[in-house]
């Protein structure tokens, strides 16, 4: 149990190192990368992203499906399955490396109905054919990374992960300055994410040897991954598509300009909801051993725990994002980059329903609960591809985005919630949905107390920046010691805590 709690706080402390790190150079590398080369091509680096993103289809549902076959033979010490695992999963990542390839270069004469401009780009093709080799380099060697994420050896992971893209950004910096060019730019990528998985891929041969010799799996082991993987796979097409399409749909019925302006804010966003990923997915391969060994009742009161932390933490960021992004925005790049107030609510209220339900998440990836899940995603994707058009069309970009957070609304919010409570509990789910509506109230309150009360401050600097997200925290941070401090999941959480300072000691 001690080693379990260990290796969780291993991970989530270098997982957040990693993506600070890796954060505060992103905004220096994107402030010079706007000075440089303006925001058209901001535009095309994040469309581009999203467009291999979807494209990525093909792994999709492999590294959950891998990293949850290998908990078993893990816990069993059982070297040749571990070796058969790992040359099975070799073979599969190759292909799906070729298939990759091949399905990107056919799509490139479908790049012009996808990019809008006010003026034609140069080398448009060749920049997407970067983006493309990167995307299938990712797939070498990455296929052992998966043992180390079961193993709860994540923290190996992120500490040469922080190494490789500072190194990253920093030649990217250089780049910029003194060649101006975007091509040099974005053909730095396609070496680091190879020289990544290199340094993973002997980590993993350092620490599970075994997986260097060469076995076969059992056909029926076969057939039972793949029968796992369909669920998954289903599942993980629609999460991407729910989540990836934005930026094809803002290019196509707004402007490629647009998908930029957009992706500063993204890039506040995404770093900023992996930081809550990270905690919770830290915890995955601890939630499958959990799982197995525990009683539903102490599973229950985990699950309360972590919801409680999620919902603190995706109130603050998502409150911090109404309240602040803005002016951090004027701050970084200038006031004309700063989208307006309803996208950025709809960005805050995207923002929390992704990640107050990590929790959920993290236990339906450590116990594989994707064969009743898979069609509710592919529901909600279709949905949001429908009311993003629909919404796009008539309130433009608030309107793309708030058609999001209506199709997770209306599907997998109240659909997962009912399976897992309902099969790993044993206990109604209507307490959870209380407790979430609750959140959302406190949500508001906490937005519209802060946006009142820090509206009077004029933000000129950094300084009275970070005086205002001070105040957010400790405002939204009082409110929830009000509503939890009695609560059995905030005397859990204290228990732990003391547990942990004293493993330390």
């Amino acid at each position: 149990m001690q080693e379990r709690t260990k290796n969780s706080i291993k991970n989530i402390i270098m997982g957040l190192l990693s993506n600070i790190i890796v954060l505060l150079l992103s905004f220096i590398s994107r402030k010079i990368f706007i000075n440089f080369l303006g925001v058209e091509l901001l535009g095309i680096n994040g469309l581009f992203s999203n467009v291999l993103q979807l494209l990525s289809l093909a792994d999709l549902g492999f590294g959950t499906a891998m990293s949850f076959s290998f908990y078993k033979p893990l816990a069993e010490d059982d070297k040749a399955k571990i070796a058969a695992l790992t040359s099975f999963y070799k073979k599969v990542y190759n292909i799906i490396a070729c298939g990759i390839a091949i399905i990107g270069i056919a799509l490139l004469p479908f790049l012009k109905y996808i990019v809008t401009t006010e003026q034609e780009i140069p080398h448009l093709q060749l920049y997407y054919l970067v983006f493309l080799t990167n995307t299938v380099v990712s797939y070498l060697f990455v296929y052992k990374s998966s043992i180390l994420n079961a193993a709860q050896k994540n923290y190996l992971i992120s500490r040469w992960t922080i190494i490789v893209n500072v190194v990253k950004l920093l030649i990217q910096i250089l780049v910029l300055f003194v060649c101006k060019n975007y091509f040099a730019y974005i053909s730095v990528t396609i070496f680091t994410t190879l020289l990544n998985n290199l340094i993973i891929s002997r980590i993993a041969d350092k620490i599970f040897p075994e997986i260097k010799e060469k076995a076969i799996l059992e056909k029926k082991e076969q057939k039972e991954i793949f029968k796992n993987l369909k669920s998954v796979f289903i599942y993980k097409i629609s999460g991407v598509l729910l989540n990836s399409m934005d930026a094809i749909l803002i290019s196509k019925l707004i402007s490629v300009a647009m998908v930029g302006y957009y992706s500063n804010y993204q890039t506040i966003i995404s770093n900023l909801t992996q930081i809550i990923t990270i905690i919770f997915t830290s915890l995955t391969a601890s939630l499958g051993n959990l799982m197995l060994t525990e009683t539903s009742k102490t599973r229950y009161r985990i699950f309360k725990t972590m919801s409680m932390v999620s919902f603190y933490l995706s109130t603050l960021v998502a409150t911090c994002i109404f309240v602040v992004s803005d002016d951090f925005i004027t701050i970084w790049l200038g006031e004309e980059f700063v989208l307006s107030k309803w996208v950025v609510m709809a960005i805050s209220f995207n923002i929390f329903f992704s990640t107050s339900m990590q929790p959920l998440w993290s236990f339906r990836e450590a116990i594989g609960l994707y064969n009743k899940t898979k069609y509710v995603m592919l529901i909600a994707a279709i949905l949001n591809l429908i009311l993003s058009i629909v919404l796009g069309i008539y309130f433009g970009l608030a309107g793309i985005i708030a058609a999001t957070v209506l199709a997770k609304i209306s599907t997998y919010f109240w659909y997962e919630p009912h399976l897992l409570f309902k099969q790993y509990f044993d206990v109604s789910e209507i307490r959870y949905y209380v407790e979430y509506i609750v959140n959302v109230v406190l949500l508001l309150v906490c937005s519209i107390s802060l946006n009142i009360i820090l509206s009077q401050m004029i933000c000129n600097n950094l300084g009275i920046w970070l005086l205002k997200c001070l105040i957010c925290l400790i405002f939204i941070t009082f409110i929830y010691l009000i509503i939890y401090y009695k609560s059995e999941q905030f005397k859990y959480l204290l228990s732990k805590t003391k547990e942990l300072l004293i493993i330390k000691k």
